[in-house]
């Protein structure tokens, strides 16, 4: 019963969500687990344009979800060789899946029992979602089963992308969006305007500190001794490639938040926060 209720309930949001447009389009993905393997269900085909994916976690353990849209004709072997490169350089080496793929957004983490929703608009072609990050043991969580692949059709599903309540910019290296927005539910719209690949991260700062203790404890030379963090994640937008744009929603409550974008620079080797994308909003 609980786990139908979590379905109709992440349905009915999806709905909700892509109601905004004209039309409604969407891609459920459910993460199932038994002992260590994992199943990632979802459709085989999608008609193109705008969607809204909907991704709902049954495992016991946090969901990373990424979706991206291969250039080439490149088989799984070797999209997830070049995954492979990506995490062996600790996400800082994207070279090789640049070459192959383009990433359209995800989520930083879907907690068991949880579910997240981000929309963009896909052309034809084919596409992967994959969990990003390792098991314990090391292995791959996309070699355990968080992979499927799906196909766009050149069909138009004549959806729309919602009206965007924010927007954001990412570029290379700032944050341009309101420094005050609104509480509660707001859709934003997350535009990568530079030629790295970003994300963006939200963190409510914590009553009491403020935005300078949120800089020193990233900025310190010893994390480790860098006492307990400011703030707490509310969540965001996970990767997005050069030129895209994808929407999502947050329920604010009123307060101060940081903005930034973790990923780090292979041309700088620098964290991307560190080079100027973390910024401070009001939440009223």
């Amino acid at each position: 019963m609980k786990k139908m209720t979590a379905t109709l309930t992440l349905a009915l949001t999806a709905a909700a969500f892509a109601h905004q447009g004209h039309d409604h389009a969407a891609a459920t993905f459910t993460l199932a687990q038994k002992n260590a393997a994992f199943t990632l269900a979802g459709p085989a085909s999608l008609a193109s344009g705008y969607t809204t994916f909907a991704f709902s976690n049954t495992a016991q353990q946090p969901f990373t979800p990424v979706v991206a849209r291969l250039k080439t004709n490149a088989n799984d072997a070797a999209v997830k060789a070049a995954l492979g490169q990506l995490m062996a350089s600790h996400g800082e080496d994207m070279s090789a899946v640049e070459k192959i793929a383009e990433f359209v957004g995800g989520s930083a983490g879907v907690l068991p029992g949880k579910g997240y929703e981000f929309g963009a608009n896909l052309p034809a072609g084919r596409y992967v979602v994959f969990g990003f990050g390792a098991s314990e043991e090391g292995k791959p969580l996309y070699d355990l089963g968080q992979y499927r692949s799906f196909t766009v059709t050149a069909a138009k599903n004549g959806a729309a992308a919602p009206r965007a309540d924010v927007k954001a910019t990412l570029k290379d290296f700032k944050l341009e969006l309101p420094t005050t927005v609104k509480a509660g539910q707001q859709t934003w719209e997350v535009t990568n305007g530079g030629q790295e690949t970003h994300h963006l991260m939200l963190m409510r700062i914590n009553a009491g500190k403020t935005m300078k203790d949120v800089e020193a404890f990233f900025k310190a030379a010893d994390p480790s001794a860098a006492g307990a963090p400011p703030f707490e994640d509310v969540g965001g937008l996970e990767t997005i490639s050069a030129g895209r744009s994808a929407f999502t929603r947050f329920d604010l409550a009123p307060g101060d938040y940081a903005v930034a974008c973790f990923l780090p620079s292979a041309k700088e080797h620098a964290p991307h926060f560190a080079l100027g994308m973390l910024a401070g909003l009001s939440v009223k």
